[in-house]
């Protein structure tokens, strides 16, 4: 990998997305307008959160990642709006330093970042689930406040990946996809 800040790639099959995943824990947002190799780019890299831990990994890895009206980075996620760009991309996979993980799309939906004293589902905090009830709040709502029934189901114990990118239907408003990881994958050999 290019660069130590590097958690991993990830790949949509069949979308342009197809790029480095950046955390950097000191700093959330050192790429959010750099390149990878730290030059400035108004496109920003994929940032996985501060809070999200690729070893150990976390219950769930959040991406954050611009939505460009290239459609560079995040600027295509808001296709998973229709069902029908869900059921031909439902496959997501992530790269990471020791094995490939791949995941499956388990719920779409739109949200917003709110206030710290709003007593609403924050999908930006979840990180780890340590008891079937942590699990249950987060699966319910996602269930809950997705577009569409995407016919995936989880349980305690699962793993998931959060892709979260800027979206204009309400201040601070966010377009999520989150996807359950079906297999860890193949350790990658030495």
């Amino acid at each position: 990998l290019a660069n130590s800040d590097t958690a991993g790639w990830l790949v949509i099959p069949g979308t342009n997305i197809d790029y480095p995943v950046m955390w950097t824990p000191e700093d959330e947002n050192y790429y959010l307008y750099r390149d990878f190799d730290g030059s400035e780019n108004a496109n920003g890299c994929l940032i996985l959160d501060t809070d999200s831990s690729p070893d150990p990994v976390t219950t769930n890895l959040i991406i954050h990642g611009h939505n460009m009206k290239s459609g560079a980075m995040f600027g295509n996620l808001t296709d998973y709006e229709y069902e029908e760009y869900f059921r031909a991309h439902q496959q997501i996979i992530l790269h990471t330093k020791t094995c490939q993980r791949n995941y499956e799309v388990i719920a779409v939906f739109r949200s917003q970042v709110y206030k710290k004293t709003d007593n609403v589902f924050k999908f930006y905090k979840f990180f780890q689930a340590n008891t079937q009830e942590e699990f249950d709040d987060f699966y319910n709502n996602i269930k809950a406040l997705s577009l569409y029934d995407t016919g995936v189901s989880a349980k305690f114990g699962d793993r998931f990946i959060t892709l979260s990118t800027c979206a204009y239907h309400v201040e601070n408003g966010r377009f999520v996809v989150v996807a359950k990881e079906t297999e860890p994958g193949n350790t990658y050999l030495p």
